[in-house]
């Protein structure tokens, strides 16, 4: 953990830990926290004992949240970071368990990111497609910009927007506000066909009718994508060129 001021800028990490995660990627992601954040807390949902032994051997706070993830999803997220408040949170480092960041982003890049006028931080998220280096980008798998750093407002509210799947990981404000980092996320959940066998049943499970998301989303996992290489620094070069991606007028925020 870094070893700082206690006055200086915290960035805490959060993230919900499922069952089986410990066997995939979940390690990976720790050590993301582990380089970036001053402390962390991740809530087990229905997670094993190996799940909570592998976060405790990194030394970060965890509870137990074991509502139903396909139903509560939101309301699980929401107590996670109400709890951040107990570790003094300045700014949000949130990853699922099967993420991490381009290494180029730092805890001195983010720091920097962190002190400039912006709310919450877009990653480019690329997800990786039969092995690490190809990614996939089709109708309904692709990549696609969401939030992973964002600064601890509760003034604006901490509820998660009230979708039982698909819900982000931040409040609404900071998507509303947010603005993009030139950087990406690379995402392990979708590489293996296994993963997305898994994944398109948990959908049928609790989206048989693709009310939270599109229709050609499900219908990827399903079907063989062409793979894309994966070019790391030529993905940087792009987006630091990218006209999303350079500083702007911020906008004041007007909170509903």
């Amino acid at each position: 953990m870094a070893d700082e001021s206690p006055r200086d800028l915290r960035i805490i990490g959060i993230g919900v830990c499922g069952a089986g995660e410990a066997d995939r990627y979940m390690e990976a992601t720790l050590k993301e926290f582990q380089r970036l954040c001053d402390e962390v807390i991740i809530t087990t949902c229905n997670a094993t004992q190996k799940e909570k032994d592998l976060i405790e051997k990194y030394g970060f706070h965890h509870y137990e949240d074991n509502r139903e993830w396909g139903k509560e999803q939101p309301n699980i997220k929401t107590d996670l970071l109400t709890k951040a408040k107990e570790l003094s949170p300045d700014w949000i480092v949130a990853l699922d368990m099967d993420e991490v960041f381009a290494p180029e982003f730092t805890r001195q890049e983010a720091r920097r990111l962190a002190r400039g006028d912006e709310i919450a931080w877009y990653f480019l998220i690329v997800n990786l497609y039969n092995d690490r280096e190809h990614f996939a980008h089709d109708v309904g798998i692709q990549r696609f910009w969401n939030i992973r750093f964002y600064r601890y407002a509760p003034e604006y509210g901490l509820q998660f927007q009230r979708k039982a799947l698909h819900c982000g990981l931040g409040p609404p404000i900071m998507y509303r506000y947010g603005w993009h980092a030139p950087y990406y996320v690379e995402h392990f959940g979708l590489m293996l066909p296994e993963d997305r066998e898994k994944k398109a049943q948990r959908y049928e499970q609790y989206d048989p009718r693709g009310i939270y998301k599109t229709g050609e989303y499900y219908n990827d996992l399903r079907r063989e994508l062409r793979p894309r290489e994966f070019d790391r620094a030529a993905l940087l070069r792009k987006l630091s060129e990218a006209p999303e991606c350079q500083k702007r007028q911020t906008p004041k925020i007007r909170p509903e």
